[in-house]
């Protein structure tokens, strides 16, 4: 039986003498089984306790003669669980829309950039033959694969655009997206606010003379957007890999930052001189992008200017004015400008941790930029309205009768005191005496120059 297996691993003294109830196989208690313990041997005390505790008992009040019932123990299902909330970018309780943001840095292990491939159902032969050199390298890191793969692997009009320009162009604008999710957004929204502009001041000063000069005006709007088309892209932080000229000094410049303050990436170290010379050569590159873009504006202008019936409303500046303006436009006010802008997104995306107090602020940092930039474009050309159409009675002052009319109409002028007189019901003055007054004209009056004589004696 089990009971009497449990009793022989115990050795049997005679100093405590225990009593068990043991139930055998078919079921019977066995009241003769006895177990002797040693009072000091506490740990087969303990066991026994709990074989005890374990052992089935008679259920009370269904027991009968030869046989007994068992009570089986409740079997508890209850289990502890304990409910965790993870944070979210959308809890405000610590720091509120200004909280500061956590910077995590980039992950650049491979295991980890293949696995978001395989969640993106993607291989290495999917990448382009420059993205794969860089991966193969281990350049690429797990939040670039995730913005490289969310731009080509569904349709989306980033891939559109990026599909749509030429192989050169879409590598770089492929870099600029990686670099910074937003760069479309942007480039749209300082497109849309620089159209405008300059169309509403167009619209403002023109008047009425817009429908004959829709074409001076179209010329400005579009060189307008095309320069600032050109600022936006040139210094826009980009991302570039084994891209190789034939030129050392090529190369150079390919290792320069696209503005100041760019982050740099692997095998993209950018020290406080190549951040320098960067600013000077885009500075450069921007006033050469103004000053041809000035001097096309400049001359079609002129062309259309003269092929037009009388005078612009608008001055048109020389091709030469026209030229130096935009290169100053792009090359020191632009490339000023929008270098500390980029410094000031970077400066909101590392310390701010909502996204919509970054959007807004840089929202609201490139109207004001763009308005600046509007004025200082505006003084160096020189554009005002011309003093012929500044006002209808400037216009009327310069169309006036010659003086044959006036004489030959001086008849028919009237005194101030015959219309007050007329008004209030007075006697009309003489029409002979109006008429004189007309006629009689201002003799040149001689002066008399008194000069006092002293006397001598």
């Amino acid at each position: 039986m089990y009971g009497r297996q449990f009793v022989q691993k115990f050795p049997v003294h005679s100093r405590l003498r225990l009593e068990a109830v043991t139930v055998g196989t078919s079921g019977v208690v066995d009241d003769n089984s006895t177990v002797m313990f040693d009072g000091n041997s506490s740990g087969s005390l303990e066991v026994f306790n709990s074989f005890v505790s374990m052992a089935p008992v008679m259920k009370k009040g269904y027991g009968s003669l030869g046989g007994v019932t068992l009570e089986k123990s409740k079997l508890d299902l209850s289990q502890t669980s304990k409910i965790f909330t993870p944070q979210t970018a959308d809890d405000g309780d610590e720091g509120g829309f200004f909280r500061r943001r956590t910077v995590f840095q980039e992950v650049f292990d491979r295991k980890i950039v293949e696995a978001v491939m395989q969640e993106w159902y993607r291989t290495m032969s999917d990448l382009p033959a420059g993205l794969l050199q860089a991966f193969e390298m281990g350049l690429i890191s797990s939040a670039q694969m995730v913005r490289y793969l969310s731009i080509n692997a569904r349709p989306t009009v980033a891939r559109f655009v990026s599909r749509a320009l030429p192989q050169t162009v879409s590598r770089a604008f492929i870099g600029r997206m990686i670099a910074d999710p937003a760069f479309l957004h942007k480039m749209f929204f300082e497109q849309a606010t620089t159209i405008c502009c300059s169309a509403w001041w167009e619209l403002n000063h023109r008047r009425d003379r817009i429908k004959q000069e829709w074409d001076l005006a179209l010329m400005n709007v579009l060189t307008v957007s095309l320069c600032n088309a050109a600022i936006v892209w040139s210094l826009a932080p980009c991302r570039s890999y084994g891209t190789t000229f034939q030129f050392n000094l090529q190369n150079a410049l390919q290792k320069l930052p696209n503005n100041i303050f760019e982050r740099s990436y692997p095998l993209r170290e950018f020290d406080m001189q190549k951040r320098i010379h960067s600013f000077f050569y885009k500075a450069a590159e921007l006033c050469m992008v103004g000053m041809a873009a000035g001097a096309a504006n400049g001359a079609l202008s002129n062309l259309i200017s003269s092929k037009k019936e009388g005078r612009s409303s608008v001055v048109v500046p020389s091709v030469s004015t026209s030229s130096l303006s935009y290169g100053a436009f792009l090359g020191l006010s632009g490339n000023l400008r929008y270098q500390i802008l980029y410094g000031l997104e970077r400066a909101l995306h590392d310390r701010f941790d909502v996204l919509g107090v970054v959007i807004f602020t840089s929202a609201a940092l490139r109207m004001l930029n763009i308005q600046i930039g509007d004025v200082t474009r505006l003084a160096w050309l020189g554009l005002d309205v011309d003093p012929m159409f500044k006002s209808d009675g400037m216009v009327k002052g310069y169309s006036r009768p010659s003086q044959d009319t006036q004489k030959s109409d001086s008849k028919w002028f009237i005194t101030k005191k015959a219309i007050v007189s007329g008004l209030f019901g007075g006697k009309p003055e003489n029409k002979d005496k109006i008429q004189e007054e007309s006629t009689i004209s201002k003799a040149p009056r001689t002066r008399k120059v008194k000069r006092k004589v002293t006397a001598t004696y």
